[in-house]
């Protein structure tokens, strides 16, 4: 059952579309269809695009702009525009409250393209702003109900968090109560971090809304905000299908954090912890990627468990500093990179584009200014913990400054 059903919405529409004999469209402010009801045979195609698609074909919506409907307060009409097959239209604005919700629209009789004089006549065009005014009633109605949900489900993911043992019981009882969701547990939380909050919240705050469903919670503002994924839909897919959404839908740079799956009464509050962590990671170090969960750490894990002022290059072992100290800073990334390649010469090659003679030349090179010998696992172990400890090292000095 659809919200237009529920709250009347479509009951209103098709009531007046059976007295006038026409069809009746209600559109947003952004030309996406609200409720219509069924056609008379008055339609044009581009009220069949509209209905089909959910949303007004682009010309449409700049005829309607050239014509200054959403700044209009009272009923009028729209001319023809033979040149896309649009027929002529009575609009009557849709708002309540000082808001404007959208636009109900009529076929209009007269127009260029099948030259029925047919003109909506004012009798009608009054009875459908009467209806106009109850439909932006029955908007604004839903409006302060989600805004109130909204609210409550803000409230609820705030408590599951809270560091007050008490506080976070409650808000599970009350997520299970309510119907928020069938259990507080498991949880999977994920931790959103944007770049640019000025810019990003807005469209942060619709991917919000488009993820609240049962069983999921949103909350935060500015630079940081948390969902989470409780119950039944605390799945790890689900969670990372979530994550790509929100990276999808926000302009701009955005990292995800993706807690594990964590049960018990903190199941919540733990999963968030580690899902801001890993945001913290992803925004450390990009080449983790947009989306981070544990498993795509590595040693970082061990790493990032550090206490931050110990993160220097103090730690680098003494082969490192050798390296270093030369000035060699591709030797080190070629390093790095046969290490990643665990020691597969055709594969790091191939990865930073020489040729194999050309890559020997460089592994020998550093073999002897660092004064190690590759072929001995624990010291290529204690290399690789290095270049990587390099990385995190080079981030931090970067975030602090």
């Amino acid at each position: 059952m659809t919200h237009a059903s529920v709250d009347g919405l479509q009951q209103a529409v098709d009531a007046l579309a059976a007295r006038l004999g026409r069809s009746v469209a209600v559109d947003d402010t952004h030309g996406r269809l609200v409720v219509a009801s069924r056609h008379f045979g008055d339609e044009d195609p581009l009220r069949t695009h509209a209905v089909l698609q959910r949303s007004s074909d682009p010309r449409v919506l700049a005829h309607f702009a050239a014509h200054g409907i959403h700044r209009w307060t009272a009923p009028g009409r729209i001319p023809a525009a033979p040149e896309f097959h649009f027929k002529a239209r009575v609009v009557c604005p849709v708002r309540a409250h000082g808001i404007p919700f959208g636009h109900l629209f009529l076929i209009d009789g007269i127009n260029e393209i099948d030259g029925i004089n047919g003109s909506v006549p004012d009798a009608e065009i009054d009875l459908a702003a009467g209806v106009a005014a109850e439909i932006a009633e029955l908007l604004h109605r839903r409006l302060v109900h989600r805004e109130r949900d909204h609210d409550r489900r803000d409230a609820l993911a705030r408590d599951l968090l809270a560091a007050d043992p008490d506080v976070r019981a409650a808000a599970a009882r009350a997520v299970v109560d309510e119907q928020v969701a069938d259990a507080a547990e498991p949880a999977i939380a994920l931790s959103v971090r944007l770049a640019d909050p000025a810019g990003q919240e807005a469209a942060l705050r619709r991917a919000g809304e488009e993820l609240a469903r049962r069983g999921v919670l949103v909350t935060g503002a500015g630079r940081q905000a948390t969902v989470l994924l409780l119950g039944a839909s605390a799945a790890v897919d689900a969670a990372r299908t979530a994550a790509a959404r929100i990276v999808d839908g926000i302009p701009g740079h955005v990292v995800v954090g993706l807690g594990s799956p964590a049960s018990g009464p903190d199941a919540a509050r733990r999963s968030a912890d580690e899902a801001r962590g890993l945001a913290e990671a992803a925004t450390l170090l990009p080449h983790l990627g947009d989306v981070v969960a544990p498993e795509d750490l590595g040693v970082y894990a061990v790493l990032l468990a550090l206490p931050r002022e110990a993160v220097s290059s103090a730690l680098y072992p003494p082969a490192l500093r050798r390296l270093l100290g030369h000035e060699t800073t591709d030797l080190v990334d070629t390093l790095e990179t046969y290490l990643d390649c665990c020691g597969d010469a055709t594969r790091t090659a191939a990865a930073l584009h020489v040729h194999r003679s050309t890559l020997y030349y460089r592994l020998g090179r550093i073999e002897s200014l660092a004064g190690v010998d590759l072929r001995d696992g624990e010291q290529r172990l204690a290399l690789h913990v290095g270049v990587k400890l390099r990385r995190l090292v080079g981030a931090a000095e970067r975030s602090s400054g």
